[in-house]
Order: structure tokens, then sequence, then C-alpha cells
């Protein structure tokens, strides 16, 4: 699938696979982020068959900026992310940033992102 025509619908990011997307991530890790002139046949190597690749990637662009913005750095160690975020953003609800729309936040709820990883990296200890 082509990201424009991805991009084309709006609405909510379809859920994925946690090991997808923690593969993606390290991929992105690897090339310190610079992907835009990867072709999305790079992403479909990386991901299980039939996954949603263009939403394995959107999400871990999502992950990248909420990184970048240190909103993620209790959960990095040695930038390797806490599972529980890995686990988390791959199922919270996450909608498609539209092309031309100026937004103020993050599409997502951002506190609401972050309590989820706390009660998931909690559970994970016990």
């Amino acid at each position: 699938m082509e990201l424009d025509s991805w991009f084309s619908r709006p609405g909510p990011i379809p859920v994925v696979e946690p090991n997808d997307l923690r593969k993606v991530w390290a991929f992105m890790l690897e090339n310190d982020g610079d992907t835009k002139a990867t072709g999305i046949n790079v992403f479909e190597s990386i991901c299980s068959p039939g996954a949603d690749v263009c939403a394995v990637w959107y999400r871990a662009s999502l992950l990248q900026l909420c990184e970048r913005l240190g909103l993620l750095s209790r959960w990095l160690n040695d930038d390797r992310l806490n599972d529980a975020v890995i686990k988390v953003a791959a199922d919270f609800p996450m909608d498609k940033l539209e092309a031309g729309v100026v937004r103020k936040d993050l599409p997502l709820d951002v506190q609401e992102f972050l309590k989820r990883i706390d009660v998931e990296s909690d559970q994970a200890k016990t």
C-alpha cells in the first residue's frame, strides 16, 4: 500500500502487532530516524506477513516523536524502549494526521497514553 493513499483516508490508526512495532522502532534507531528515503518495501521486509505496514510505521513515527519530546525518557534504557511502551503503543487509540490540518497537539491522548504505559510497566514488574 502506498502512503499517499493510506493518508488520504482520515481516521484511527489500526492496531498492530507489538513485535512488528519493536522491529520498526529498532530499524529507525539504527538509521538515526532518517527513514524518509526508505521505501515501504523495506518496512514490509521487517514486519510479519500481512502486517499493516503503514500503521506500524506511523505508530513507530509517533513513538519517535514522543521520545524526542522527552515523554518516554522514564522508559528508555540505552535507547531501548521498555516493552510496556511498545505493548501500549501497538494498540493505543491514535488518529492519522491530516494533510493541511494544523494541530496544536499530538494525534493521541498523551496523558492517557503515559498513564497506560505506567500501568503496563507496573504490571510487568509483578
